[in-house]
């Protein structure tokens, strides 16, 4: 009989250890490794490509759904989340069909999990889950900041999540922007106006009438006279900005480039 292969991801030890208890009564399933932290998750998930994971919502620096977000809803095996609390996590977990552990969970809670997945798995319905997973993990980085922290991108029939931090720039193309990232790019239908709105201005400065910039991909900024700056980004591009944004652009700069 093949074995269903988890991964159990919890910051409390003890917490971990039920989880792989509970495991070991099962001959059918076998946990290929544990992980504390966030960091250590989306490293075995990518190593062991297993077939579930059991993910704790609530750890410090890196909670679960960032870990989903990192791993990209479309590679992120089978999930049942743990938690021992939110609410409105565990509202978005009924309707979006992700399963869920409310801690203290009883045997029989847990095997039910077990179960559900492991038919789940058999089936091979990850595809239609994915959907809902990225639904909900845009509804909790929505529910966090006010501003934008994701935009979905429709490529090739399926949605896919691009988090804000991992785009270097946004450029005008038309009817759409082109959101460069550091291996690739990717369109999105919006207007520079209307996105310039949803981005953190502390994170995004406009330079130019087609340009916006993530201020943590700036690699170096140079005051080129005729009220236009050259801004070196962090996958080598240069971008000079326009004119009639110099004042915006030297109120946030730091250092002499700004007065100069």
């Amino acid at each position: 009989m093949k074995q269903t292969r988890i991964i159990v991801v919890d910051d409390e030890p003890d917490a971990r250890q039920r989880i792989v208890e509970l495991v070991a009564q099962d001959p059918t399933l076998e946990v290929v490794c544990e992980c504390r932290n966030g960091t250590d998750a989306i490293q075995a998930i990518q190593k062991h490509k297993p077939d579930l994971v059991l993910l704790d919502v609530n750890m410090p620096v890196m909670n679960g759904f960032e870990v989903v977000r990192r791993i990209g809803p479309h590679r992120m095996p089978f999930t049942i989340f743990v938690t021992a609390y939110d609410q409105f996590a565990l509202k978005a977990f009924e309707v979006n069909a992700v399963d869920y552990l409310l801690k203290p969970y009883d045997d029989t809670r847990f095997h039910a999990a077990i179960t559900k997945a492991k038919k789940l798995i058999a089936m091979n319905t990850n595809d239609k889950l994915t959907g809902r997973l990225m639904e909900l993990v845009r509804g909790h980085l929505n529910e966090q900041n006010e501003f934008t922290e994701a935009f979905t991108i429709r490529d090739k029939g399926r949605d896919q999540l691009v988090h804000v931090d991992d785009v270097i720039f946004l450029r005008a193309e038309g009817n759409y922007l082109k959101l460069v990232l550091t291996e690739r790019s990717v369109l999105y239908r919006m207007t520079m106006n209307a996105v310039e709105t949803e981005l953190d201005p502390s994170r995004f400065l406009r330079i130019h009438r087609s340009y916006l910039v993530n201020t943590r991909h700036i690699r170096n900024t140079r005051y080129s006279g005729n009220n236009e700056f050259i801004f070196s980004m962090a996958n080598g591009e240069r971008i000079i900005s326009g004119r009639s944004y110099k004042e915006q652009i030297a109120k946030v700069l730091t250092g002499s480039e700004a007065t100069n």
